[in-house]
């Protein structure tokens, strides 16, 4: 008996406990603030529309756009599925949003966003990175898209691709059961003076109940304020932001063009990087990136733009991103019936030798339609799908 007992042991150690079961349900729900000329064109993903354009042109360069997206995935399909997130009176957005699957995505010649006929560039790409008056030694990195083309990359290139990736929202087709806001249905603007706090429910006819409550330091993230704070003698720009009380970190970047037409690219990174990641990132990994220098402190307030970047490409755009605070809840601590994910960042951008002339837009100011979000596009996008070189995003 007791070398059976022993064995029945040993089974059990080798073999370890069953995996509990997955959730039935799993929700998403991605908050993003935006603010300065990038406002309603980084923060709920999606190209920018005209009427989106427009707006920055005539004076929306100062305002700071809340979006939201929602993503609710469930094993099982009903027939004629509905589900709705039924929200708290402070979102002014009424009782509920729907959450709808979008039609079946009909193929596209290009998802990054460039045209089917666009050419690869001809020239160079500048990499520069680190904040400071000037410049470090060994930079800039340089580019020839003519090498690209036959394969050749620069020594060193793949250690500057940003290895950290943020994790990704159910989408589409990963699941039996699937619902999503924005949609064709419910595309509204998400109101300036909305708050996300209070209790929130999420009922469907294919996912069990979900409920959970969002409290003080869990609505939306502040606006950063980026802006030029003056140049110094060397050419050196000085970039200030307001710090946000809850961002794990701070990453920024610049996109720009010499006189010859050769691709600038800057980042904030201590050592060599290229683009940073502006998606949302868990506090672990912003962490990360803080003690590897690959982002700034969650303190920090300033950035000095080097004098070698700024005479460079003296028009270059400036944007940056405040990684956020991350909110997990679920039925149970263990074997959950569901799971719901509640990720926060704030983004912004500037032009440089624009100062204030942008202006600021009113709360009273009507806002684009949020674009739904089925793929976000950023500056990373544009890069990679000109020059088809990787950058982290």
């Amino acid at each position: 008996m007791k070398r059976i007992v022993m064995v029945l042991a040993a089974s059990a150690a080798v073999g370890g406990a069953a995996p509990a079961p997955a959730p039935q349900a799993n929700y998403w729900m991605d908050v993003a603030t935006a603010s300065g000329m990038g406002a309603g064109m980084m923060g709920g993903g999606g190209q920018p529309n005209m009427a989106q354009v427009m707006q920055m042109m005539q004076g929306g360069g100062g305002q700071v756009m809340h979006s939201v997206n929602l993503y609710l995935s469930s094993k099982q399909k009903p027939a004629a599925p509905q589900a709705s997130h039924m929200i708290p009176a402070g979102m002014r957005m009424g009782p509920s949003l729907p959450l709808i699957a979008p039609a079946a995505a009909r193929p596209e010649p290009r998802s990054d966003g460039v045209p089917a006929n666009f050419q690869p560039p001809k020239g160079k790409m500048l990499i520069y990175w680190g904040c400071g008056e000037h410049v470090g030694a060994g930079q800039p990195t340089v580019i020839d898209f003519a090498s690209v083309a036959k394969g050749k990359m620069p020594a060193g290139y793949a250690a500057m691709v940003a290895a950290v990736r943020a994790a990704q929202p159910p989408r589409q087709g990963q699941s039996a059961g699937y619902g999503e806001w924005p949609n064709t249905r419910d595309s509204r603007p998400v109101p300036p003076a909305a708050s996300l706090l209070g209790a929130h429910k999420i009922e469907a006819n294919y996912a069990p109940p979900i409920a959970f409550t969002l409290a003080q330091g869990q609505d939306f993230m502040p606006g950063l304020g980026l802006r030029e704070a003056g140049n110094m003698p060397s050419g050196a720009v000085r970039l200030a932001w307001t710090p946000a009380a809850s961002a794990t970190g701070y990453a920024l970047s610049m996109f720009g063009a010499t006189a010859a037409g050769d691709v600038v690219m800057w980042s904030s990174a201590a050592k060599a990087a290229a683009m940073p990641n502006m998606d949302y990132l868990t506090p672990a990994q912003a962490r990360q990136l803080v003690a590897s220098g690959a982002a700034l402190a969650p303190g920090t307030s300033q950035c000095v733009l080097p004098a070698e970047v700024a005479k460079t490409s003296p028009s270059g755009m400036v944007m940056m991103i405040g990684y956020g605070p991350e909110a997990n809840f679920s039925d149970k601590p263990k074997s959950p019936t569901w799971t719901t994910k509640v990720r926060y960042k704030t983004t912004a951008s500037v032009m440089l030798g624009m100062g204030d002339m942008m202006g600021d837009a009113g709360p009273g100011q009507p806002q684009p339609q949020q674009p739904r979000r089925k793929r976000k596009f950023g500056l990373g996008d544009l890069i990679q799908g000109a020059t088809g070189l990787p950058v982290g995003n």
